[in-house]
């Protein structure tokens, strides 16, 4: 395997806009052979195409077939997804294809029969790989950089690691499946989506899809899927295992890796199939920006991330409109259950590790043994305590009097910071042992969908202030869900809103939302740097008699019904999701409770920026 890390900045500034992607590549020889076909059609219609015109269009027809345009293929298709569906009908478990191979998933591509050793990446099968008969293929992974606070500003990084695939004829390793035995997992999968480096988009955009796909179309057996993250770095580890954790939802053999470790394995190894989701075709030529000898790319097929793994009956029901029509969207409550029964399935003694865990929080927070008793029958509130950008100031202010007015009602608060976990199964267990979460607006949150059926998560929506910046305004939106809050959405789970106001934020306290000459005074003192007072990096407090209220008025009280519920929460709190029943029917179910978008308009240009402090 050709498996250099480059580094350099010779990369057009619009070719790194572009994110992660992948390329192949036919070599000469095929092309010409493509060529003297297309001549011998020419001559034969007495056409007056130029050779030009004949590439292109046997570059569509080149295109087609991969992507199966013929009418023939399509009307198999057709009959092929009748089938399909009809298997799913009858509770056959899924087809005997795979999700990757249907005509109706764009996100996913595969590649039969590939190998790896010494260096080299070689098909062992060229006529069978599914994407192209090319001998011949060029993949590229620039790096993802996770935040700019790690880079000097002086430094653009440009890393990349590329691999060159042949066939067994051009393969210089003369590397066969005999000496390069396949791997015993038949299938491995590399997935990807815009921002996969942060927590939360990752659920929704990667996670999310392919659990649908997984549900309609479940494999024989979890031993035949390994997966695979899209990440070029070897850092961040906490991270990766909050990808790992979130991955254990899907059927697969808890083998979970980074991309990288199948690039850089030096081990001989074939696999059946390595298929890649969450990535989207561009016929785009970049010969000018990647300029390598040893490869002659007259053609490329570039494929990009996608923004998300698509998931078209999902998709559908999962956007804006279809959050604000009621539980129309059911795939986050999908994930939910598929993540919380596949862990509690693998681990039967899971219940009583998350009871000796909080068992061990109540001691190591001053409890004294004979004060505890049933560990149920305590409140656990984790408050997120970041470290770094949008800092809780006043948390432990927050702690103190959480203990004074609640602890003898067995209400502890503690802080849980997720970069503390230094495993998977320590993520796992910081936030199965919460009966509540409150925190800004951020990646931690997610986590929350972890909490036991009806557990509290309270969103801390940061200020925007309209007339001085108004970036970042979807992270405090209460007429629908904000981006993280969509992933509580139709679950057993209640998920309120809480929207700062100005006195959250510790700057040019002398003046307040309306006074004139506030924007040249917080512009002052950000020395007039707009990035430090954005939301993601500002710090801020919360008023403690809001988190007062808050554990007071839902997490020490029941939940008789739906109107109660939305009683409570009317003055102070949006309902973005909650698990009540209505009226005389004692079954529960999710119901939301959006601001009308006159009452978020009122928010949003000021008029009720201060009401809730």
């Amino acid at each position: 395997m050709d498996a250099a890390s480059t580094s350099g900045r010779g990369e057009s500034s619009a070719t790194r806009r572009m994110g992660h992607h992948l390329y192949t590549a036919r070599r000469k020889p095929l092309l010409s052979l493509v060529l003297v076909f297309g001549l011998c059609i020419f001559s034969v219609m007495r056409s007056s195409q130029t050779v030009s015109s004949l590439q292109n269009h046997t570059r569509e027809n080149f295109l087609g077939k991969i992507f199966n345009q013929t009418e023939e293929y399509k009307n198999e298709a057709a009959d092929n997804r009748r089938r399909d569906d009809q298997t799913k009908n009858r509770g056959g478990g899924g087809s005997s294809r795979h999700f990757w191979e249907r005509e109706d998933n764009p996100s996913c591509f595969h590649l039969n029969k590939i190998c790896h050793g010494n260096g080299a990446w070689f098909y062992d099968d060229v006529p069978n790989n599914h994407v192209t008969s090319s001998p011949r293929m060029l993949l590229n992974q620039p790096s993802i950089n996770y935040s700019n606070l790690d880079v000097p500003e002086e430094y653009d990084p440009d890393e990349r690691y590329r691999f060159n695939v042949a066939s067994p004829l051009n393969n210089s390793q003369n590397k066969t499946a005999a000496t390069c035995p396949y791997s015993s997992t038949p299938y491995h999968i590399v997935v990807q989506s815009y921002y996969n480096h942060m927590i939360g988009e990752f659920y929704s955009r990667t996670v999310r899809g392919l659990n649908e796909w997984m549900r309609d179309f479940p494999p024989k057996s979890e031993e035949d899927i390994q997966l695979y993250v899209h990440m070029a770095s070897e850092g961040r580890q906490t991270l990766f295992h909050g990808h790992r954790l979130f991955l254990g939802a899907l059927p697969q053999n808890d083998k979970i890796d980074s991309f990288l470790s199948l690039i850089e394995n030096k081990r001989c190894q074939c696999f059946e199939k390595l298929v890649f989701c969450g990535y989207k075709l561009h016929d785009y030529n970049l010969d000018d920006d990647y300029d390598n000898d040893d490869t002659n790319m007259d053609d490329h097929l570039t494929f990009f991330t996608a923004d998300k793994i698509e998931h078209l009956d999902s998709d559908e029901t999962c956007d804006g409109r279809g959050f604000r029509k009621g539980n129309r969207c059911t795939a986050y409550n999908h994930l939910r259950q598929d993540l919380l029964s596949r862990y509690e399935r693998k681990d039967p003694l899971l219940h009583e590790k998350i009871r000796d865990y909080r068992h061990n929080i109540l001691l190591e927070n001053g409890v004294a043994p004979q004060q505890i008793g049933n560990v149920d029958d305590w409140k656990i509130v984790g408050l997120t305590d970041r470290k770094a950008r949008r800092v809780w100031l006043n948390i432990d202010e927050v702690i103190q009097t959480c203990e004074t007015n609640f602890l003898l009602k067995k209400v502890l608060c503690i802080k849980v910071n997720v970069e503390e976990a230094n495993s998977t199964q320590a993520q796992l267990l910081m936030h199965m042992s919460l009966d509540s979460m409150i925190g800004i607006h951020g990646a931690q949150l997610t986590h929350g969908v972890l909490l036991p059926q009806e557990g509290f998560i309270l969103e801390i929506l940061p200020w925007i202030p309209h007339n001085i910046s108004d970036y970042g305004e979807w992270t405090a939106t209460t007429d629908r869900p904000t981006p993280l809050g969509e992933i509580f959405h139709g679950t057993n789970l209640h998920h309120l809103g809480f929207r700062l106001g100005r006195e959250s934020v510790p700057m040019c306290e002398h003046l307040g939302w309306s006074d004139r000459g506030l924007k040249a005074c917080l512009m002052n003192e950000t020395n007039e740097n707009n990035i430090k007072f954005d939301w993601s990096n500002r710090d801020f407090n919360v008023d403690v008699n809001m988190i007062s209220k808050f554990i007071a008025s839902f997490l020490l009280k029941d939940i008789p019904n739906c109107s109660r519920m939305y009683k409570r929460a009317e003055e102070n709190f949006v309902i973005y999701n909650t698990y009540c029943s209505k009226g005389e029917d004692k079954v529960k179910r999710a119901k939301q409770y959006f601001h009308s978008r006159s009452r978020a308009r009122q928010y949003k240009y000021g008029s009720r920026q201060d009401d809730n402090n």
